[in-house]
């Protein structure tokens, strides 16, 4: 008994998070990095884009910081939305695969205990062992079925939270789209600009900076992605907007 104890101990660290304390490696901040990180992004480099080929079309400061402050309102409400249609949908189908195989463990038990073994056997456990770490693990249904959901049908160990999503990623786009906006308040023309682009370089390379420290990745190449990328967004829109107020001048 003692060394089946063992094994699904270890199972449990390595193979299947049932539940109970986080290690204190775990950085708790990491389950909204793809929110915090899409929303963020996507409100720099969308409202930059957008203020630099407002301000390559006209020299209109106030039309230029219009453009910005609509850009912030409209993409927050749209990324929160999507987001909460999106996680919602995601929400809906893991729970019609939870119904589904919580049918197939109590009334498909055999094909399901063939699965089961087949799952831990790839994990390197056979023979009599084998059969015991089965045997207990089927015997509670609930752990069985969320076994399933994730080593069969590779879903996480926690179910998407829709409103939660949609509040970070808009709030996320929100505040980082402030960012290229802010400055247009106080100049306007290049200095504006410059300060624009300044302001999210600087916050892009925070993020790509915090998304690295997550991950375990070098800092500077996952900052200067971020700049770079949001770089050729800039002068593709200030180049269009330069054409279009000249065609339009």
């Amino acid at each position: 008994m003692q060394r089946i104890a063992d094994t699904l101990v270890s199972l449990r660290r390595v193979f299947i998070p049932w539940g109970g304390g986080r290690s204190e490696r775990h950085r708790p901040e990491g389950g909204m990095l793809r929110e915090v990180v899409f929303g963020a992004n996507d409100g720099l480099v969308s409202n930059v884009a957008l203020v630099a080929g407002m301000a390559g079309a006209t020299s209109n400061n106030e039309l230029v910081l219009l453009a910005g402050l609509a850009g912030l309102v409209a993409g927050a409400i749209s990324m929160a939305l999507g987001a909460y249609v999106s996680t919602k949908s995601e929400r809906e189908f893991r729970e019609a695969e939870e119904r589904r195989e919580r049918y197939e463990v109590e009334h498909m038990r055999d094909q399901e205990l063939a699965e089961t073994r087949q799952i831990f056997r790839l994990k390197g456990i056979t023979g009599p062992l084998l059969d015991e770490v089965v045997t207990a693990v089927s015997r509670d249904h609930e752990q069985w079925i969320q076994l399933m959901m994730r080593e069969e049908l590779g879903f996480a160990g926690e179910a998407p939270k829709p409103g939660f999503s949609a509040v970070i990623m808009g709030l996320a786009f929100a505040f980082a789209a402030a960012f290229p906006v802010l400055p247009f308040a106080f100049a306007g023309g290049m200095a504006g600009l410059g300060v624009s682009v300044g302001l999210t370089a600087f916050a892009l390379f925070g993020i790509g900076a915090w998304r690295a420290a997550l991950t375990g990745a070098r800092v500077l190449p996952k900052a200067f992605e971020m700049v770079a990328l949001a770089g050729l967004a800039v002068a593709a829109s200030y180049g269009i907007g330069r054409l279009v107020g000249v065609g339009l001048g």
